[in-house]
């Protein structure tokens, strides 16, 4: 009888251990359950690579050679794939600031030109100035023919004399390709940034709001009210039109550069919290009379513990859907106020501008229109669809244990 009870607990104890060594962590869950949405996977990749090239751009423009505001009028709206070459402005900038610093070595470069004939100047101080107006497959053959320590940095020179455009040059001749980089830097991380600094004011709002209830809730809800119903272009037209440098405490984070980017991230944050503000509040009410609450209440936790442990991770997934929509939206917004003209401003790249500048191009060089387009496409779908899948993994009440 003994032995019998013996092998049943050694199978009880096993068996337990079995369920032990199955049993997964929140994380292993929530990770394990978004996996299974399979267009949030993607959407999640396509906004890591948007991050990873949008970091990279410094990189990307030292190892193309490319710069994205470098201007070329006489080889404006050209196509994809094409080859062009640089400036005459650009290469006697280039061929100076290496005169400049190198004005010993430039002498014996220069009589090295001449005596092998391989330019003929009027002058011999103008011997490096015929050599950039070769093209660039005969520079580079004239830099093999001279003996010079410098030939790396003449190399350099040589190799910016014409340009390769994957996705072709804009109206002022500009790469289109790295401005579309640069541009998903200011969209995105105007994106981005507004959805956090939103979801941030409207979890507070939303959740005192509704957690005390009372005169607090009608107070802030008044105020939500109030700024729902403001027209938004005719405070936007009044925002963009003061000057922020007056203000003592931004003027010192405000430069010319940026102060149309300041300007655009607090009106959009001024006009996107109150969605999450509502949303968050009315989850806070159907939590805050639910069993466990009213458990915690008799048990003495305090309100900060309440709301901080008990609601928010209930209205974490909801919070999270409106987030990132808020993302895709700001996107949205960001391009439509600089499409009109009143975001971000040139010469700072950013998908809406890029389009507002393309708007009469769109038969000339339908390029400079489509590109900028389908990004905000694929950008704002990524997100959505990851919204989709976080409050899949996240919700409590849809976790498979």
């Amino acid at each position: 009888m003994n032995t019998a009870q013996n092998t049943t607990q050694k199978a009880q104890q096993k068996a337990q251990i079995a369920k032990m060594e199955k049993a997964q962590t929140i994380t292993q869950i929530v990770y394990s359950q978004f996996k299974e949405h399979k267009a949030a996977v993607i959407g999640a990749y396509v906004i890591l690579i948007f991050v990873v090239v949008a970091l990279s751009a410094p990189l990307i423009e030292k190892f193309t050679g490319l710069d994205a505001e470098s201007q070329n009028v006489f080889n404006r709206y050209r196509p994809p794939m094409t080859r062009v070459k640089a400036g005459t402005d650009v290469r006697e900038t280039s061929i100076q600031r290496f005169i400049d610093a190198n004005p010993e070595e430039v002498l014996i470069i220069q009589n090295q030109l001449i005596s092998q004939q391989l330019v003929k100047p009027i002058r011999p101080e103008d011997a490096l100035y015929d050599w950039a107006q070769l093209d660039r497959t005969k520079a580079m053959d004239a830099i093999d023919l001279i003996d010079t320590s410098k030939k790396s940095e003449l190399r350099a020179i040589a190799n910016r004399f014409e340009s390769f455009h994957i996705l072709g040059t804009d109206e002022l001749g500009r790469d289109v390709m790295m401005r579309l980089i640069y541009g998903t830097r200011v969209s995105m991380g105007v994106g981005i940034l507004v959805a956090l600094a939103s979801a941030l004011i409207g979890l507070l709002v939303g959740a005192v709001a509704g957690f005390y209830g009372g005169f607090i809730d009608t107070l802030l809800m008044r105020v939500t009210d109030a700024l729902l119903s403001l027209p938004l272009m005719p405070v936007l037209i009044v925002v963009a039109a003061d000057d922020l440098q007056k203000i003592p405490f931004i003027s010192r984070i405000l430069t010319s550069g940026n102060e149309s980017i300041l300007k655009l991230v607090l009106i959009l944050c001024l006009f996107s919290w109150m969605s999450v503000a509502r949303l968050v509040r009315g989850s806070i009410l159907s939590l805050r009379e639910r069993e466990f609450i009213l458990a915690s209440k008799t048990l003495g936790a305090t309100d900060y513990t309440l709301i901080t442990r008990h609601m928010f991770p209930n209205v974490i997934a909801p919070m999270l859907v409106s987030v990132t929509l808020g993302v895709g939206e700001s996107i949205l917004f960001e391009a439509a106020l600089s499409f009109l003209g009143l975001g971000i401003q040139p010469p700072t790249p950013s998908w809406g501008n890029m389009l507002f500048n393309a708007q009469e191009l769109i038969y000339q060089a339908p390029f400079l229109a489509i590109l900028p387009g389908l990004l905000i496409l694929f950008v704002t779908i990524s997100f959505n669809y990851l919204g989709d899948g976080l409050q899949d993994a996240i919700d409590p009440k849809a976790m498979r244990r």
